[in-house]
């Protein structure tokens, strides 16, 4: 168990929550508790800085809470969820891979297939002389640029090295700058410098000592320096011989001394191209082995179709008749390793044929099995659409949403705005549960998930949620799960009737009393009642006042359909009520006199309920201004209080009593809630819980005092 301690939280000065382990969590209460702020509070409790956006204004106090044992991972169904994870255009829900396909049943298979590749993947992940390959061949390949059908581009370093005069090999004209070119530390910014210092010529001196210039010969070396050098030809020459003195290790030696002549002399640039061309192919062959051997076991060999594994194997060692550039104790020791490896990868083909055909299998039954789960969710909740799973491989997947309103269904794109509120946030709640099986938090909250939804999508939503109907391995069943509601349902769904068993679910109230929050436990077997027993029960108890009891009783006569006996009680119930004399009521103000046979009638139905049911006493005596107000000041239960002020209302002067523009919002709420009441066929035991909102006690409190 978990107690929770909240202060200083919004509307909450202090408050004491508990939360079952392993069970759902109800906690029912009326809007305005600060159901909501609980969740935040607790979400936020492991984030000082956020739990503050939630201090109250009616403290200077810090917001506070306390949680013990304290709970690592907490997963909340929000706004959050569904503004950044799903429906994002026409995809219904991010990582769909690890939301629906990553099983233990998958993991174990994956984990099988991997160990057969184990001594690869340890090869490739901690050499340090292939990781130091696999790195300089990198680095020199990203320095050429490729056309569209895999050529090099004549830019860039490329077109460095096929010039013809470069740091290496310097015009005749400009023989004296050689110290200059020829210097690693100052050749590049100096050339920089050169270019730019033409800006500073004065008439016939230069720029730099303010010596006579021989002008011609000057000229014509400026022309042939600025012709011949750029700082950025020049930078990528210099870079992209310092990156090939890095393959020197990897490379024959007369190929790479070869290749440096021809760069560095006055080569042609047919053979300089030659010569290039062909080190960067094997530098792509060399890649594109490493590339495949990262790839497979991993993730697109997984979805791939399986005949094509020898293949894939077979694009994984490295051919060395191929290789005429590289070659040396290195690269022969770095090939022989992986060809081993890769060979007996080659022998056990048709083992991982099989085994990988098995997990193949696995995915696709997962597949359909989550597609059939959620698309049967969606028909019982009334929703439209169909979701597919679309999966190649663990990097490459979606989830996508087709409407069927159409003969042919078809895709859905803008999901936000296709979807009405109600078929999102059901849709939403769902999408949760795979999302939060995925993650396995220790704790779920449910924020009054439920509350707007019709009776069919709340019915659809809770049971696939707790009862384990569909998909057999996603539910919430089992799990910690902190349910906050104004809705009575799941304890009548999930707690009265036992559908779910009693170490799976447990229910409180939560109630605010001018900011303090408070919990009782629910036993459903005494504090649920029906409504037609609630009646009865309330209209015989003589511990509560008489004004009580008759409104119960004439609810009680409603609910028998004010037939026979119930309806003559009912109209001597309505009258005494509205203090009139007796008399039956057969239209909008339109009574007439209630013959002496059916008032006897009825009154002997009242006292079966009230023996001491006398009509003209409780009228002059009960049911008068004077009367109830004694009434009110002596009533311990709030419930109870309101039917009285109701009745109040129904009898006194309307002068006496002055209800603003205002007042009448919250006066509507009072006699349609606490009066018509026909929302559920179980409540709460009005005698034990409180069940009206502090802010309405206080302000028919206020009135109540001003009535003379």
């Amino acid at each position: 168990m978990h107690n929770i301690n909240l202060t200083n939280c919004n509307n909450i000065l202090q408050g004491n929550v508990t939360i079952m382990r392993n069970k759902l969590n109800i906690k029912y209460g009326i809007n305005g508790t600060g159901k909501s702020t609980i969740s935040k509070a607790i979400l936020f409790s492991s984030n000082a800085e956020k739990l503050q956006s939630l201090k109250t204004y009616y403290s200077e106090n810090p917001a506070n809470i306390s949680i013990s044992p304290t709970i690592s991972k907490i997963l909340v169904f929000d706004d959050t969820f569904v503004d950044q994870v799903v429906f994002k255009e026409d995809n219904v829900i991010e990582n769909t891979f690890q939301v629906f396909l990553k099983t233990p049943n998958y993991d174990e298979k994956k984990q099988a297939i991997d160990n057969r590749l184990v001594a690869l993947k340890k090869i490739m992940e901690e050499n340090h002389e292939i990781s130091m390959l696999k790195e300089n061949l990198t680095k020199i390949n990203d320095k050429f640029n490729r056309t569209a059908t895999g050529g090099i581009k004549k830019t860039g370093t490329y077109k460095s090295l096929l010039s013809k005069q470069n740091l290496y090999n310097v015009p005749n004209e400009l023989e004296s700058y050689k110290p200059f070119l020829e210097n690693k530390e100052i050749n590049i910014p100096w050339i920089d410098w050169k270019n730019k210092g033409e800006a500073y010529d004065i008439e016939s001196h230069c720029p730099y000592c303010a010596e006579q210039l021989d002008i011609p010969k000057h000229s014509t070396k400026r022309d042939v320096f600025k012709k011949t050098y750029s700082k950025s030809d020049s930078q990528n020459l210099k870079e992209a011989l310092e990156l090939l003195e890095n393959l020197k290790q990897y490379m024959k030696e007369e190929k790479y001394v070869e290749l440096i002549g021809f760069i560095k002399n006055d080569t042609p640039e047919d053979a300089i191209s030659t010569i290039v061309n062909k080190l960067v192919s094997e530098l792509d062959l060399m890649l594109s082995r490493f590339q495949a051997i990262s790839e497979f076991g991993y993730k697109k060999i997984v979805i791939a179709d399986i005949a094509n594994i020898e293949s894939h194997i077979n694009k994984m060692d490295f051919p060395l008749p191929l290789f005429d550039m590289f070659g040396g104790e290195i690269i022969d020791r770095v090939f022989t390793e992986i060809n081993s490896n890769v060979n007996k990868l080659k022998d056990e083909v048709q083992e991982l044929k099989r085994d990988l055909g098995a997990l193949k299998g696995i995915l696709q039954a997962t597949i359909q099995a989550s597609q059939n789960d959620i698309n049967g969710f969606l028909k019982t909740a009334g929703i439209n659409y169909e979701l597919e799973i679309q999966a190649e491989d663990e990097s490459n997947n979606k989830t996508v949403l087709k409407q069927c309103f159409a003969t042919e269904k078809t895709g859905v794109s803008d999901i936000r705005q296709r979807l009405s509120w109600g078929e999102k946030n059901a849709f939403s709640l769902i999408l949760f549960m795979y999302y939060a099986q995925a993650q396995n938090p220790d704790l779920i909250i449910l924020d009054d998930p439920i509350s707007s939804f019709d009776s069919n999508k709340k019915y659809a939503i809770m049971h696939r949620m707790f009862k384990n109907l569909g998909k057999k391995d996603v539910s919430f069943l089992g799990k910690t799960v902190l349910l906050l509601t104004h809705d009575f349902e799941p304890i009548t769904d999930f707690i009265l009737v036992g559908k779910l068993a009693e170490d799976k679910a447990m229910s409180s109230y939560v109630w605010n009393e001018n900011g303090i929050l408070r919990e009782k436990e629910i036993d459903a077997s005494v504090d649920v009642k029906l409504i037609i027993s609630e009646c009865h029960e309330i209209s015989s108890n003589e511990d509560v006042n008489i004004v009580s009891r008759v409104v119960f009783l004439r609810k009680l006569c409603e609910l028998n359909e004010c037939s026979g006996s119930w309806s003559n009680a009912y109209e001597i119930l309505s009258c005494l009520i509205h203090g009139s004399e007796i008399r039956r009521k057969i239209a909008n103000d339109v009574y007439i006199e209630m013959p002496e046979s059916d008032q006897s009638d009825g009154l002997s139905k009242i006292i079966e309920f009230i023996p001491d049911f006398d009509f003209q006493h409780l009228k002059n005596n009960s049911f008068t201004v004077d009367g109830i107000k004694i009434l009110y000041e002596n009533e311990g239960n709030e419930y109870f209080q309101l039917q009285l002020f109701r009745t109040l209302c129904g009898i006194i002067d309307p002068t006496k009593i002055k209800f603003s523009t205002f007042d009448d919002a919250w006066y509507k709420f009072i006699d349609e809630t606490y009066h018509i009441e026909n929302d559920y066929l179980h409540y709460l035991d009005k005698t034990k819980f409180n069940i009206v909102p502090s802010y309405i006690t206080r302000i028919v409190g206020e009135v109540m005092d001003k009535v003379n």
